[in-house]
């Protein structure tokens, strides 16, 4: 009996809810009035309670929505339009990598300025040269770099002071190609073996000799009047100009670049210090420093010192 008049009781409260709309006033007295019949006074006051709740408005606010597993509070407040220009949608987070479509592979990185290793950048010893793969350029700026420095002749004898310069623009350390030419010229088996003479190294403007390594064209230019064909070297009155593009590469005559570059080291600083051409004495003979070995040995073998018998 108690659980039927507590459906009466709903479902006319239901009734309240929909017809005070129209004319509540009437509605609720008819509707309380016929509880009461009904089910007593207790049931009628139930009614006008339901229908003064219905009128004033006083509703309880929906629960707010569970914010499911796993959500952060940044995606909370998203949600609650904070920061943007609606309220209740949450949009979808931007990717932190561009999107790669399915079945394809993203580029792998370029490498940077920084990425070159340490050998790479290192002088090779006996040339001064930079870099695992050297490019010959046939013409540069012209301009001189002279390399630091300066140190006393190591032996007795005629000193020659000697200065250094590498064209700017050519990749190799003006100091470590100095440091090349200078134990090139200096060693046992060089012109103090063969004449007495010693060198000393400067970077001032008052030498006695001058090595410089340059680019074919300004090979060509400094040694004129004589004609190098951007290929050759030469020492011309205190200058001996060595041609990048053979210190770079070397000539077929020789099996050994290390060997050659003694060799165009010797033979044009000889032209400096007053030495003149030879000519090879005979097929399988050796030659001398001052006999042309760049292009051919004309059957001679190959020599890089002027005494390379000397202790």
């Amino acid at each position: 009996m108690i659980a039927l008049s507590l459906c009466l009781v709903l479902g006319l409260c239901g009734g309240v809810a929909v017809t005070m709309t129209t004319e509540p006033d009437a509605s609720a007295a008819v509707v309380a009035g016929a509880v009461e019949d009904s089910l007593g006074a207790e049931a009628g006051d139930a009614v006008r309670n339901a229908y003064e709740a219905a009128r004033s408005g006083s509703r309880t606010s929906p629960p707010a929505p569970a914010v499911p597993p796993g959500a952060d509070a940044a995606a909370t407040a998203s949600g609650s339009g904070a920061g943007s220009g609606s309220v209740g949608t949450k949009e979808p987070p931007e990717p932190s990598v561009a999107a790669v479509p399915f079945g394809e592979k993203s580029a792998p990185p370029r490498p940077g300025l920084g990425t070159s290793t340490s050998s790479e950048l290192t002088p090779e010893r006996g040339s001064g040269l930079i870099g695992a793969r050297i490019t010959v350029e046939p013409k540069l700026s012209g301009k001189l770099v002279v390399a630091n420095g300066s140190r006393r002749a190591p032996a007795e004898g005629k000193v020659w002071r000697v200065q250094v310069a590498v064209e700017k623009g050519l990749p190799v350390d003006p100091e470590a190609f100095a440091d090349a030419v200078l134990t090139t010229l200096n060693d046992p088996r060089g012109w103090n073996g063969a004449d007495g003479s010693t060198f000393a190294r400067t970077d001032s403007d008052r030498y006695d000799a001058r090595v410089v390594l340059a680019s074919p064209a300004t090979t060509d230019k400094l040694c004129l009047p004589l004609d190098t064909a951007g290929s050759l070297s030469c020492g011309i009155e205190e200058t001996a100009v060595l041609n990048f593009k053979r210190w770079a590469t070397g000539s077929k005559a020789w099996a050994n670049i290390a060997y050659y570059r003694q060799y165009l080291v010797n033979h044009e600083v000889g032209h400096v210090i007053g030495y003149h051409h030879d000519l090879c004495a005979g097929k399988g003979k050796h030659a001398t420093i001052m006999v042309q070995q760049t292009l051919t040995t004309s059957g001679c073998v190959p020599e890089a010192w002027p005494a390379p018998n000397a202790d």
